[in-house]
């Protein structure tokens, strides 16, 4: 993903800054354990990257100087991708998107799949653009040449030159899990810290690259311990090649032997047919050195159930009585009354959740025509980066493209997954990492249930007793299916009971899953060490204000994503915490509050972030007035709002648009639109949140690791049409 600056000397930092905090602890000694003999020493868990030595590389200069257009300028290039983690782009113009293909040696021709494009800053001034190729599945063995082109506009390319990562992680998925990796070069050295306890493993996944995983292709894993005439074969593993899905991870878990190594190498030698494979097509996943003793800290579960309207809950005013295992979580935590979304669509939302930042800042979700939206930059910190820091095993299972590692919130996991199922399948999945993990180490897990998501698809259970119960005379054609995508047409009025029906026996259905996540947390002995959130992204609309959007402007045939109301922003977000008693919190919050606030309640110091960490106002400080701002909307014109005390002003960038004015208190339905009748509260409001939009885009170098950063998005042909059949893309 790009990092982007305007001055010509600066470098974006490692987007891995967690991983250098291991280091750092290393360093300093931390894992030297010296405890009684009566107590278990505390576990740690040490990453290779953090200690290996960085094989020599330099940057490679491409002559690129000259005009981009739309047609495609071709580039020539001696490029090891296993060496070579980033292309620097200086250029100035008025374009608005890059485009760089590159080619492998033995390609006859560009392979549509490898392509990027990129966000650019079309003011006509010249801007430094890092594309970051860490988590580039395609970005591998010898690239022979680049492709550039752009779009929107002309634009000078000043240079282009390929440089070396800041550490040797890369990130790879296999068979749908992402892990942080070591590309096989022919030796990586690590420099192991003095008093690793007896009993300390290492662990890894071996795999393969997609592109070369097939038949005829075999990968042989070596590990070293020693030195120079000492230096003797530990651990020596084959993966061959499969072919089809591919053979995906290869599980790796050794005890160090007795005595105490001080060096470790990793070798690696990948053919195909007895021809030698390029450096990097072989993957030491993840490897770990994880010493014995007992997990410090408490555990972290954020479950994030995507699409969830704030009033399907009863304990949020729902009258349904479908949602027990919720409204039982929310009585006995701490349920906050009103969560806000910074956005009415996933990706901005949940990167906001997950690193603290407002939408303005971190910078996921911006469009750029009808390409996908940019994703989050590298230079920002997740909540999985955090937790990871301070001692974590990290997992995500997650069903959702924008949460796709394609859009970079992948940062962080020692193991992320995406499994395009139902709950009760994420659910299993789960609970089986964390019955793994879970029970010898401290661990973070965030898991994303999509079910609610159109199109509406209840198992048939919740299909007959529940959207049979909430509409009961419906004879149309849907059946327990409807698919509301908004390419489609309007459907007819006849149906929109029953699609709100069917949502809301998804609704049940989720709930009946996160019922058996919650027991499962029991069985597995964990509620008394483990903070559980769960918290929506945004809402969900149902062709209650269709008149009122189409008199305003609005793409209408919108199931989210296209307005700033408050079906769409006001959240369920509640917490248990282990020894704290049940509140409710009244007074307006917003999602990104709960960075620093469930950091806090695991007793992790949380990096500067945009959020409110609540704690103290949960035990008694004076909460004070908020401002909340919504922007970056995915369908129709664009459009932001602001909310203050009883206020919400939603301004269109478009000025032939009307601005909206909301009385919230008095009017809590959004109908009544007051900016003629209140124009100097409409002024003000629209002045504030200009400067408080400003402030956050300009507040990116503090937050982004000194960089004013854009992110790019990669996609595969699959992510493309899956993004195409939820209706994002055309």
């Amino acid at each position: 993903m790009p990092r982007h600056s305007s001055s010509p000397t600066s470098r974006a930092p490692a987007s891995r800054r967690g991983i250098a905090g291991v280091a750092r602890l290393v360093s300093a000694g931390v894992v030297a354990l010296s405890l009684a003999a009566c107590e278990r020493p505390p576990q740690r868990i040490l990453r290779l990257g953090t200690l290996a030595t960085m094989p020599p590389a330099q940057p490679v200069v491409l002559t690129a100087a000259g005009p981009l257009g739309a047609e495609p300028r071709e580039v020539a290039a001696d490029l090891n991708a296993a060496r070579i983690a980033h292309l620097e782009l200086r250029a100035r113009g008025t374009a608005t998107l890059a485009r760089i293909a590159w080619k492998l040696a033995g390609d006859p021709r560009f392979p549509p799949y490898r392509l990027l494009s990129f966000p650019l800053n079309p003011d006509g001034k010249e801007h430094l653009y890092d594309v970051d190729l860490e988590r580039e599945p395609y970005w591998n063995g010898r690239v022979e040449a680049l492709r550039l082109a752009a779009d929107g506009g002309p634009l000078e390319v000043v240079a282009l030159a390929g440089r070396p990562g800041r550490d040797l992680y890369r990130s790879m998925s296999l068979r749908g899990e992402s892990v942080p990796c070591l590309p096989g070069l022919q030796r990586i050295d690590v420099r192991l810290p003095a008093g690793l306890p007896r009993g300390t493993v290492l662990e890894a996944r071996l795999g393969l690259i997609p592109e070369a995983d097939r038949p005829g292709a075999r990968a042989v894993f070596r590990a070293y311990l020693g030195e120079g005439k000492g230096r003797k074969l530990w651990i020596e593993r084959t993966v061959d090649g499969t072919g089809g899905g591919g053979g995906g991870w290869h599980p790796l878990a050794e005890r160090l032997p007795a005595g105490e190594p001080r060096a470790l190498s990793l070798e690696v030698e990948a053919a195909r047919n007895g021809r030698p494979l390029p450096e990097g097509v072989a993957l030491w996943g993840d490897p770990l050195l994880v010493t014995p003793g007992k997990p410090a800290g408490k555990n972290l579960v954020v479950v994030l159930i995507d699409t969830l309207r704030a009033d399907a809950l009863g304990v949020y005013g729902g009258r349904l009585g479908i949602t027990p295992n919720l409204d039982a979580f929310g009585r006995g935590g701490i349920r906050f009354a009103e969560a806000t979304a910074p956005a009415p669509w996933t990706l901005p939302s949940v990167t906001s959740l997950l690193t603290g930042l407002e939408p303005q800042t971190h910078g996921a979700g911006y469009r750029y025509g009808n390409f996908a939206p940019t994703g989050l930059a590298g230079g920002a910190t997740t909540m999985a980066e955090v937790m990871r820091d301070h001692g974590a095993y990290t997992m995500g299972v997650y069903h959702n493209i924008y949460v796709n590692p394609a859009f970079g919130l992948q940062q962080g996991y020692d193991e992320y997954a995406a499994r395009e199922e139902r709950s009760e399948v994420l659910v299993d999945e789960a609970l089986a990492r964390l019955k793994r993990r879970g029970r010898d180490r401290r661990v973070f897990l965030y898991l994303h249930l999509f079910d609610l998501h159109n199109p509406y698809a209840p198992p048939e259970e919740e299909c007959r007793g529940v959207a049979r119960r909430i509409d009961p005379g419906y004879r149309g054609p849907l059946g327990c299916v409807g698919d509301r995508r908004p390419e489609n047409p309007l459907p007819p009025a006849s149906d929109w009971p029953w699609l709100h029906a069917l949502y809301q026996a998804e609704v049940a259905y989720t709930d009946r899953q996160v019922g058996r996540l919650l027991a499962g947390l029991h069985d597995l002995g964990l509620d008394d060490d483990t903070v559980v959130a769960i918290v929506s992204d945004h809402g969900e609309e149902f062709w209650t204000r269709l008149d009122q959007e189409r008199a305003l402007g609005y793409e209408a045939n919108s199931d989210h994503g296209h307005t700033h109301y408050r079906e769409l922003l006001h959240v369920p977000a509640m917490i248990r915490v282990p020894g704290r008693k049940p509140a409710v919190f009244a007074p307006p919050v917003a999602t990104a509050d709960l960075f620093p606030t469930l950091l806090h309640l695991v007793g992790v110091a949380p990096p500067p972030n945009q959020g409110v960490d609540l704690v103290p106002l949960l035990d008694g400080a004076p909460a004070g007035r908020r401002t909340f701002v919504s922007d970056l909307l995915l369908h129709g014109p664009p459009r932001w709002a602001i909310r203050r005390g009883p206020w919400q002003l939603v301004a269109p960038e478009d000025p032939r648009l009307p601005t909206e004015l909301y009385d919230l208190d008095r009017d809590p339905a959004e109908t009544r639109n007051l900016a003629a009748s209140q124009p100097a509260v409409a002024a003000e409001l629209r002045a504030l949140g200009l400067r408080l939009r400003a402030e956050r885009l300009a507040s990116r170098r503090r937050y982004l690791s000194g960089q004013e950063t854009v992110g790019a998005t990669y996609l595969e042909w699959n992510h493309i049409t899956k993004l195409r059949s939820l209706g994002y893309l055309q």
